[in-house]
């Protein structure tokens, strides 16, 4: 339910979950509560002119509040995928969002639209033997992937302090057991030995076996019981797999690599609309089933489609009433029941 926070009306996700809020996205955005998505698939105008709605001016700018709204409302375990198709402003927006925003650029994309495999591989063929061309024809899209960690995630795991307590303790108490302060045993065992003795730290990381066996020939006293290594690396393993969502989510499918092959297709109604195909891709791999899926450009609604394919749950937030309207009618067509699929404008 919609409460109030310092005077600022926010929304739960459920208030909005499967439907369409027609609405400019980062007003709507402004409402959510933080920290409530788990993953944003983000289409916006690429101000190439295709059409009424691609004329923004001071583009830039206006990008960037949108990533900010993004950066409030994504989860710290979320990711974002950001579509767009002109490298001038796509270098722009990598600096703008390297320098301003906390997002941690994870893979460039390439939407190939041309390949043999295609239905419409004759049809493109057409495009390429233009005898006046100048230039390279364009016939791919870019996909910008973003989450908020590093490349495996487990960084946030290790910064907190409070994770693998009983590890950190074990050898905290070996510490103890073998006398000697943290500088004594790296002059004895070398480097290799700092970071598992450093208990208290966020630099906290669980020795090697061979390190750990150099440790393991240094007398002790006060009865200690050394524990074997392979049960140490059992449990460490065991507490990461318990931490685990608190790593940005990524389902690898074992079946796409940097380069993606998927048919255009026509005009809907809209004149950008996206495969749904590439869509699905893109939420297997980087949520849950159940997880919330936002499109804060929803358009005709392919998103949202996807979503109710995966069994995922969305928010679209669309500006304009026409598209509202079209994405309303395709994703009835989609939804299971009325009753699994509550939309409004």
């Amino acid at each position: 339910m919609p409460g109030v926070r310092g005077g600022e009306l926010r929304t739960w996700p459920d208030d909005f979950v499967n439907k369409i809020i027609h609405g400019d996205c980062i007003e709507v955005m402004k409402t959510l509560e933080p920290n409530s998505i788990d993953l944003i698939i983000a289409d916006p105008p690429y101000n190439i002119k295709k059409a009424k709605w691609d004329k923004i001016p001071d583009y830039i700018d206006w990008m960037m509040d949108t990533f900010k709204a993004f950066e409030r409302v994504l989860k710290k375990n979320g990711s974002l995928y950001l579509f767009h198709n002109y490298m001038p402003t796509v270098s722009k927006l990598m600096v703008a969002m390297e320098e301003k925003t906390s997002f941690v650029f994870k893979q460039f994309i390439v939407w190939n639209k041309r390949f043999k495999t295609s239905k419409n591989f004759g049809f493109m063929n057409g495009y390429v033997v233009v005898n006046d061309l100048r230039n390279y024809q364009q016939m791919a899209e870019y996909i910008l992937f973003y989450t908020f960690q590093d490349e495996t995630g487990l960084t946030t795991v290790m910064l907190d302090v409070n994770n693998f307590s009983t590890l950190r303790k074990y050898f905290r108490d070996y510490q103890k057991a073998l006398g000697l302060t943290k500088k004594q045993i790296l002059e004895i065992i070398g480097q290799s030995a700092d970071h598992c003795f450093r208990w208290g730290s966020s630099q906290w990381d669980i020795p090697t076996r061979e390190t750990y066996e150099k440790i393991n020939r240094l007398p002790v006293n006060n009865g200690f019981l050394r524990r074997e290594y392979e049960d140490l690396r059992r449990e460490y393993e065991d507490l990461r797999r318990e931490y685990e969502d608190l790593r940005y989510t990524f389902n690898n499918q074992k079946s796409h690599h940097s380069v993606w092959e998927y048919d255009f297709v026509s005009k809907n109604g809209h004149e950008t609309p996206k495969p749904i195909d590439l869509i699905k891709n893109i939420i297997l791999h980087s949520s849950n089933e159940g997880d919330i899926i936002l499109d804060p450009f929803l358009g005709s609604g392919t998103t949202a489609i996807a979503a109710i394919e995966t069994n995922r749950r969305f928010i679209g937030i669309e500006r304009d009433p026409e598209y509202v309207e079209l994405a309303k009618k395709r994703i009835a067509h989609h939804a299971p029941t009325p009753q699994q699929m509550e939309l409004r404008a």
